[in-house]
């Protein structure tokens, strides 16, 4: 069973400035020591002036890894400014399926719903 934000025990990280390969280390550090201490994590990103795809890579890797733990980890609002830029110039919000007019099964969650908070809540 999913655990969910009612039970009370949802956290929050809030990434500001720059999240890039130069601290990916500290970013990964934080997601995991939070996934660690709440059946919620909510990730707040509205405050990012400089994304790179390390970071992109490790906020997937910590939704996997949170699905797996039967965890969530959500965003806090739709992403926007520098981490939007960076996903759309690394392909991400537009699955190969959308873009030849195939929509997703409906039961399946794809990274762009996760992006751009559209998943089923």
């Amino acid at each position: 069973m999913m655990p969910n934000a009612s039970n009370g025990d949802v956290g929050k990280i809030v990434f500001e400035g720059a999240r890039t390969l130069r601290n990916a280390e500290e970013t990964h550090a934080a997601l995991m020591s939070a996934m660690k201490a709440h059946a919620v994590l909510e990730i707040d990103c509205g405050a990012l002036d400089e994304v790179d795809l390390s970071f992109v890579q490790l906020l997937l890797a910590a939704r996997k890894s949170a699905r797996n733990a039967q965890r969530i980890l959500k965003l806090a609002q739709p992403v926007s400014g520098a981490l939007r830029d960076t996903l759309h110039r690394g392909g991400f919000l537009m699955t190969a399926e959308l873009a030849a007019g195939i929509p997703a099964p409906t039961d399946q969650t794809t990274d762009s719903d996760f992006w751009l908070h559209t998943e089923a809540r």
